[in-house]
């Protein structure tokens, strides 16, 4: 029996405590991580745990430092991780425990009459610790680690327990500090759908049954069984649902039809009529206001049922090589409530039929939160009830009230679509939250908010050219980059601008504006696509970019940034306060790392 567990890579306390072993060794330290760690795929749930193991070792510290040989402890498990951990993993661990070291216990006073002293301070972050990664295992579905083996080992929970911050610490390691989360993803599913003869069905059952009209027609497909089965179909087609398991990991993630809002698009005959609400399929739109549903995405999937090489639909904050012509058995998926789009038509194409599509909705949740789910799910099926009554009276207006309802349609599209390509409803809630934080510490002013508003563009870029797959939406990039450097910027003309002497500061300004004109024309030559990554992330071809400044200056616009700000520094220091020194050198630090970064990571 011993020489099978040992074929088998079990652990056994054998195994763990070999006499010979000054220290559990490296292997064992690998084969708990093993165990653990398929107990921990859900990505939340391991940050979560970075919160939560982190509030219990450092409880557990703590209380360690309130006896005598509090300090000896320490010193022995921070040796101990150091000898049997990867070494990355020790390093990183070795400055959490000294920050928990460094950071004291302090007795709390609550409701002006409990207080908590030090040492039961110690003891609730422990239980608390302990207690929270419960919950965060039940909030996202997954079993603990020691549930696999508190009945058969239990001697396991000492050696779980000593390792699991260093097991924590590589979950985040794992997934690149969950750095690689930053970037915005084209979140679209495009395939060609499984069920073709159900596409067929339904397409016969069209031009033998809808008449030809001038507005758009709508048709409940579940009303009927002439489309009821074949429609059907197309909600369990296995193509779709894979194609949407490519951007959403069944282990994050469950989805799930959203039968309600299912329904067959013909489109109208003859001119598009001006004001009328189906003028706002050529305007660009998202299709919902629920944004703001955290975790959970509603998706409108268009399976084109007929042949089209007419009508194109356009993703504004996709690069133009994802907009679609969708033909027959095409499938594209994308999110309701956050995607802009609009249609147009191709230069001198023309369609033999009436473009038709079957318009399918998913709803996309955390996993097991079947209710949150349901409630998400309910909330669009009534807003596009609501919302479709609003559109079908419209169609063709004949009263005041009815050109009234179709103006302030076209308008609210045309002007959430503008907030959304320029702005973002999720940046603007960035940007509340950070001022909302910034505001609730007490003691740092507005540093909290500058600091996040401030350097997130870095962190765009960085982070885009270092994890290009999967997909980046380059729409949302340009935007988001654009919109954090333009904050920025205003942060630093606000801090700067009390400062400058003019006329004595004349020369430094014109100096830095030359620094800030070499990027201006760097971007120009190379162009915006080319600007924000657009070649490395293979939305265009490499090719060699000549002219001034490049060939030139290296890295010109970088440099001329960096440039721009040391003038700034130089022409400034005198009367620049500590904070601003500090702003106007970590911004050239930022700029700095991004040009090594290029440097040694570029392929062209």
């Amino acid at each position: 029996m011993a020489t099978d567990s040992k074929d088998k890579g079990e652990l056994t306390l054998a195994s763990l405590l070999h006499p010979l072993d000054l220290f559990w060794t490296k292997a064992s330290y690998r084969k708990v991580a093993d165990e653990f760690h398929p107990f921990h795929q859900h990505s939340v749930n391991v940050a979560l745990h970075v919160l939560t193991t982190g509030l219990g070792v450092w409880g557990a510290v703590r209380l360690a430092m309130l006896t005598q040989l509090g300090t000896s402890a320490v010193l022995a498990y921070g040796i101990l991780i150091a000898l049997t951990t990867p070494i990355v993993t020790a390093l990183c661990h070795t400055v959490f425990l000294y920050g928990c070291w460094q950071t004291p216990t302090v007795a709390v006073t609550f409701l002006d009459s409990y207080t908590l002293t030090p040492l039961y301070v110690g003891v609730a972050a422990v239980v608390l610790g302990y207690g929270l990664q419960d919950l965060a295992h039940y909030l996202c579905v997954e079993k603990t680690y020691m549930g696999s083996y508190i009945n058969a080992k239990p001697w396991m929970l000492l050696i779980h327990s000593v390792w699991l911050m260093p097991l924590v610490i590589d979950g985040v390691l794992v997934r690149n500090l969950f750095l690689d989360c930053i970037p915005s993803r084209n979140r679209n599913v495009v395939v060609d759908v499984a069920s073709r003869q159900a596409v067929e069905d339904l397409r016969t059952w069209i031009n033998a049954t809808i008449p030809s009209t001038p507005e758009t027609t709508h048709v409940w497909p579940h009303a009927q069984p002439a489309t009821d089965g074949p429609v059907t179909q197309l909600e369990q087609d296995a193509a779709i649902l894979a194609g949407f398991r490519r951007v959403f990991s069944a282990t994050h993630y469950d989805i799930r039809p959203v039968v309600p809002m299912n329904e067959i698009y013909v489109t109208a005959v003859g001119a598009k009529r001006a004001i009328n609400s189906d003028a706002v399929f050529y305007t660009p739109h998202t299709d919902g206001p629920y944004w703001w549903l955290p975790g959970a995405s509603l998706y409108r999937v268009l399976v084109g049922v007929t042949p089209n090489q007419m009508v194109r639909t356009h993703f504004n904050l996709q690069h133009e090589s994802q907009d679609q012509v969708l033909d027959m058995y095409n499938v594209v998926g994308f999110d309701y409530n956050r995607e802009l789009h609009w249609i147009d038509h191709v230069p001198n194409a023309v369609n033999s039929e009436r473009r038709s599509l079957v318009k399918l909705h998913f709803i996309v949740y955390p996993k097991g939160w079947h209710r949150y789910g349901a409630l998400c799910a309910k909330a669009n099926t009534t807003y596009n009830t609501w919302a479709r009554g609003n559109f079908l009276q419209t169609l063709r207006p004949s009263t005041v009230y009815d050109y009234a309802v179709a103006w302030w349609i076209w308008l609210t599209t045309w002007s959430n679509a503008l907030w959304e390509e320029h702005v973002g409803w999720s940046n603007l809630m960035y940007i509340a939250t950070s001022y909302a934080v910034s505001a609730a510490i007490p003691g740092f002013g507005s540093y909290p908010f500058l600091i996040l508003t401030s350097f997130r563009h870095y962190l765009v870029y960085m982070t885009t050219f270092a994890f290009r797959q999967p997909m980046v939406a380059h729409g949302f990039l340009m935007r988001d980059a654009k919109l954090y450097k333009t904050i920025s910027m205003m942060h630093l003309a606000r801090a700067l601008v009390p400062y400058v002497d003019f006329p004595r500061d004349a020369p430094g300004l014109a100096m830095a504006c030359v620094g800030f004109a070499v990027t201006l024309a760097a971007t120009a030559r190379l162009g915006m696509v080319r600007t924000y990554f657009g070649t490395e992330l293979g939305f265009v071809k490499p090719c060699w970019i000549e002219g001034f400044p490049y060939g030139t200056i290296p890295h010109p616009m970088i440099v001329g940034q960096i440039f721009a700000f040391a003038v700034l520094l130089v022409t400034l220091w005198e009367r620049l306060a500590a904070e601003h020194v500090a702003l106007l050198v970590a911004h050239m630090s930022c700029y700095a790392a991004h040009m090594l970064q290029e440097m040694l990571t570029s392929s062209y």
